[in-house]
């Protein structure tokens, strides 16, 4: 019998998956994973409180926080395959071309969305960090006819903000082509 979360096969008996974590008898359990499979990245339901803890470290200690959010331009739905190969190409891209202090995660599936947190970062670092982003993934994504844009935002510490408003910030930034400030 496989998991229901997560398809590992199960001895017969087993109360809990030992791939993914979840107790079996239980419909309303969620999968332990803080790694998306498909990409060897963060997934959305870890990327999403790690963001909230870097904008709590960028206020505590008066640093700025640049976040980068990257999607496909071309595309608004897609078939589930196509989907993830789009995904794994844009993650080995991104993966590749972050630094080693810098969070990289999957925001949305499909169509497909990642997030970069670059931590101690002002806008022309960020900018500078998304440039690199936008021109690995879009050479990635070259041979099958895929381009991706870029939104940015730099979150300048003066006060506290959420990571949804920080995200949403992004994503008017992705739409607009402008990079967003927040904190002035």
């Amino acid at each position: 019998m496989p998991c229901p979360a997560c398809g590992h096969p199960l001895p017969a008996g087993s109360v809990y998956c030992m791939s993914c974590g979840i107790r079996l008898d239980d419909p309303d359990a969620q999968p332990l994973h803080i790694v998306d499979r498909t990409t060897g990245l963060f997934n959305d339901r870890f990327i999403r409180p790690v963001l909230e803890d870097e904008l709590a470290r960028a206020h505590r200690y008066s640093r700025p926080l640049g976040v980068i959010l990257i999607e496909p331009t071309n595309v608004r739905t897609l078939e589930p395959d196509h989907a993830e190969e789009i995904l794994r190409t844009m993650a080995t891209a991104i993966a590749g071309t972050m630094r080693d202090v810098d969070t990289p995660g999957v925001l949305q599936r499909n169509p497909p969305q990642l997030l970069g947190l670059l931590p101690d970062t002002d806008m022309a670092g960020s900018a500078h960090a998304a440039n690199r982003l936008l021109e690995a993934c879009n050479g990635s994504l070259a041979p099958i006819g895929v381009e991706c844009a870029v939104g940015l935002v730099c979150v300048r510490p003066t006060q506290r903000f959420r990571a949804g408003a920080v995200i949403e910030s992004a994503s008017r930034s992705l739409q607009t082509g402008r990079p967003e400030f927040m904190g002035r």
